[in-house]
């Protein structure tokens, strides 16, 4: 049986709970009815009490399922003569018909005469919380999902608030085209994404801003919780992304644009260090000696971070000019293009993505071999294959999969955050980026290493490496046959 002090503490953290049941008992008299609570206490084997509260209208015969608010345990050694309040809890009542408008906001009780202030619960954070084991014995429902993680039994989750379910829409809009196994590799972790989070997830890849555009203005109007998208050209896009944030829609950014991801109103913007990438490219060139211009092939005509990189590029290298060649993608003409280009003076090349790197090998490499090739790629196994047959010379790796999930990720974030932007608690763009890792022929060589447990772990993998590299050495005819197409915008057709 609980003692005297503990019969007394119970009744301090039943105040916060009737304060509420007042308040809803007030507001359904203004308009009309009436309704009944009562509170619900129990005293746990652990020596804590918990609390909950039942209601019912007066057209009911039966109350209501007992609520539990998520702070509702009092601990055994709490302090004594100390005010305990529950967290709030919302009270659902059907309102009659005649509803009285512009009610006065409702003030909770003065606080005691005697100076007492009403805290909140002060004990240790583990009294405070729901424990697993209880939830799975209760009788009813949990207020909230329980999650163990270490010590801790959390009720409820970050985005409690914000809540979804299997009709919930999240649209990933992304630049770029179906032949750049970049994306093939960005969407198939969009698919991942979708089936670990179980989310209804919508993406699709446009080549033209203004495409990209009209795809974000679709999400809003079918109701989109939450958008993400790239800020290639992020001009074209300003306009719709300005109408999803007064519709209310939450925005995340990725991949290119970071320095206007603020500006469009993203919570997070998730990217490769774009100025990483100009700066170690300078490096590596640096490193084999490298002398003259460097060409810094652009494939994409309105994307702002390929131009970052040129920019770092030619802030980072002082051994001559960086020379920006800027060709399409799918200009047939891009081999004859960068051949062009080449003059006595260049010592070196960039190229931005896998695909542009093997037009620039195949304009430069057999002609030029003293020309040190470089590339921006997170493809493979091709352009590791022609880091060993030495056609490039180093690869800067770009990363996909992980900037396709941490974007998932992110979106849920974006989604899920109670803060609203316009509090200024998140003026800025959480930045999150990724720094590339440079692979040259010697880390080749170490994947094909007979002891090293790649070839164990991903048999798979290690017998594409080799395919590519016996591909490569037979031409690039054959090997332009190992770039997968991503076959359809939706991602339930990219996996």
């Amino acid at each position: 049986m609980p003692t005297q002090p503990q019969r007394q503490r119970i009744l301090y953290l039943l105040v916060g709970l009737i304060v509420g049941a007042i308040a809803t008992s007030v507001v359904w008299a203004t308009t009309g009815g009436t309704a009944e609570v009562r509170i619900a206490a129990r005293l746990l084997d652990d020596g804590r009490f918990e609390v909950g509260l039942q209601h019912r209208d007066a057209e009911a015969v039966d109350w209501s399922e007992i609520q539990r608010p998520d702070q509702r345990y009092l601990a055994p050694d709490a302090e004594r003569n100390q005010w305990r309040l529950s967290s709030p809890l919302t009270v659902e009542i059907a309102a009659p018909e005649t509803a009285v408008q512009d009610l006065e906001p409702l003030v909770a009780p003065d606080a005691p005469e005697d100076g007492d202030q009403a805290d909140t619960i002060e004990a240790p954070l583990i009294d405070a919380i729901t424990q697993a084991d209880e939830a799975e014995d209760s009788d009813t429902e949990s207020s909230g999902p329980v999650v163990t993680i270490g010590p801790f039994d959390i009720v409820g989750t970050p985005t409690g608030n914000r809540p979804f379910d299997e009709e919930t829409l999240f649209c990933v809009i992304t630049h770029g085209t179906t032949n750049d196994f970049f994306w093939y590799q960005v969407y198939s972790a969009f698919a991942d994404g979708r089936d670990w989070n179980d989310i209804n997830l919508r993406a699709e890849i446009h080549e033209f801003g203004t495409d990209q555009a009209d795809a974000i203005d679709q999400c809003v109007e079918d109701g989109a919780a939450a958008i993400a998208t790239t800020l290639a050209d992020v001009d074209a896009l300003e306009p719709a992304l300005a109408r999803a944030q007064e519709a209310g829609v939450r925005l995340l950014t990725f991949n290119s644009g970071a320095d206007r991801a603020t500006a469009v109103g993203s919570e997070a913007h998730v990217a490769l260090d774009e100025e990483a990438v100009g700066q170690v490219a300078a490096e590596q060139f640096r490193e084999r000696e490298v002398s003259g211009d460097l060409l810094c092939i652009i494939h994409e005509p309105t994307n702002r971070s390929l131009e970052e990189r040129c920019d770092s590029l030619e802030a980072s290298y002082d051994a001559g000019e960086v020379i920006r060649l800027r060709i399409a993608e799918s200009d047939e003409d891009a081999v004859s293009a960068i051949a062009a280009a080449v003059t006595d003076d260049v010592g070196g090349a960039l190229a931005l993505n896998a695909n542009t790197a093997y037009d620039m090998a195949a304009a430069i490499h057999e002609d030029h071999p003293d020309i040190v090739l470089g590339a921006v790629s997170a493809d493979f196994p091709r352009p590791i294959a022609m880091l060993h047959t030495g056609s490039l010379d180093f690869v800067l790796w770009s990363h996909a999969l992980e900037q396709g999930y941490h974007a998932i990720t992110a979106l849920l974030f974006a989604h899920g955050t109670p803060f609203p932007r316009e509090i200024g608690m998140f003026s800025e763009a959480t930045q999150i980026t990724i720094q590339p890792s440079v692979i040259t022929r010697e880390s080749v060589d170490r994947l094909r290493d007979q002891d090293n447990t790649f070839g164990a772990t991903l048999p798979a993998w290690l017998n594409a490496l080799e395919l590519a590299i016996e591909t490569e050495l037979a031409g690039p005819e054959a090997a332009q046959e190992l770039i997968p197409i991503v076959e359809s915008e939706e991602t339930e057709d990219s996996e």
